[in-house]
């Protein structure tokens, strides 16, 4: 097949056109929006260059603003209940016994390899299947606190070890119930509040941006017609300027009812009432629990003091 120099100069022809036109209408009113927008910014344009937006679209605009704001802000914080050990003791050294134990138990079980299949399967095996204690602020105190910490004390009747007994369990329970709360938050309010963000707050981020480049399409276009000094290319910019303005003003009025949409679909309230919710959920278990094992111990302590023979000491509530 013979090359053909006409249709090959031709196709170079139609690309350097389409690349020219691409550049000219959008490259070159991105810029020129930008420049725009940044003399704006800096104070260089007056007031009255400036085409002002509705007070319904700014009002709007200002909620879905505060909206994303505060979703943002308090997503960062309760992010914290995503990861399990937020609250565990950072001087409980566990990471090092826990990676050592697991390197021993896969060379064990690289040792009982017969094929390399099994081989493989040891050196990358897990532990999922083995149950591992939570590692939460009340679980850590309801290990160290077990009652087989007391090796000389064998006694079931001894007050400490009933004691310790009560409060390693009833802890344990309340580590638990801190881990429900969490789940909770994760499921009913951090899952939907970035649910919103993405299928909601950024539709109103779309429009708004939309709207500033509309604006500053017909501020230029205005501009342009009003600083013309040929009168042979004013009709076409006053269409030009006409569109810009039509285009403006379209985008506006989407604008106004997608985020009108958004704020009736947004329920922040509702969503911070099952964030209070799991909270109080977590904390009334806490403090029925915590209520029950001081009870349990002024009556230990009162049994104690009778057996030792020595007086009880007096005990009063704490006011937080």
């Amino acid at each position: 097949m013979s090359f053909n120099f006409t249709n090959f100069t031709k196709d170079l022809k139609n690309l350097s056109d389409k690349v020219t036109s691409e550049f000219n209408n959008e490259v070159v009113p991105f810029a020129q929006r930008t420049s725009r927008l940044v003399q704006e910014r800096i104070g260089r344009v007056n007031v009255d260059e400036i085409s002002q937006l509705p007070s319904e679209y700014t009002d709007l605009a200002n909620k879905c603003n505060n909206v994303e704001k505060l979703y943002k802000n308090v997503l960062k914080i309760t992010a914290t209940y995503e990861s399990e050990s937020y609250d565990y003791p950072s001087n409980v050294q566990e990471s090092f016994q826990e990676f050592s134990k697991n390197i021993t138990t896969r060379v064990q079980n690289l040792s009982k390899a017969t094929t390399p299949a099994e081989a493989q399967a040891a050196l990358i095996s897990d532990d999922r299947g083995e149950f591992k204690t939570p590692k939460t602020l009340y679980h850590a105190l309801a290990r160290a606190t077990d009652a087989s910490v007391l090796t000389s004390s064998d006694s079931q009747n001894d007050p400490l070890v009933k004691g310790l007994d009560l409060y390693s369990s009833n802890l344990a329970k309340i580590g638990n119930a801190r881990l429900g709360q969490d789940q909770l938050i994760q499921a009913k309010f951090n899952n939907p509040l970035t649910t919103t963000l993405r299928s909601l707050i950024s539709q109103s981020n779309s429009i708004q941006k939309k709207v500033e480049q509309k604006r500053l399409s017909y501020d230029l276009a205005r501009i342009s017609l009003t600083n013309c000094t040929n009168p042979s290319k004013e009709p076409q910019l006053r269409v030009v300027m006409e569109n810009a303005e039509d285009d403006f003003a379209n985008t506006v009025e989407d604008a106004i009812s997608i985020m009108q949409n958004v704020l009736e679909n947004a329920r922040p309230l509702e969503e911070f009432l099952e964030l209070i919710r799991a909270q109080l959920a977590y904390h009334k278990l806490a403090t029925e629990l915590l209520g029950g094992i001081v009870g349990d111990f002024e009556s230990l302590i009162d049994d104690n003091s009778k057996a030792s023979g020595s007086g009880s000491r007096e005990s009063g509530d704490f006011d937080i």
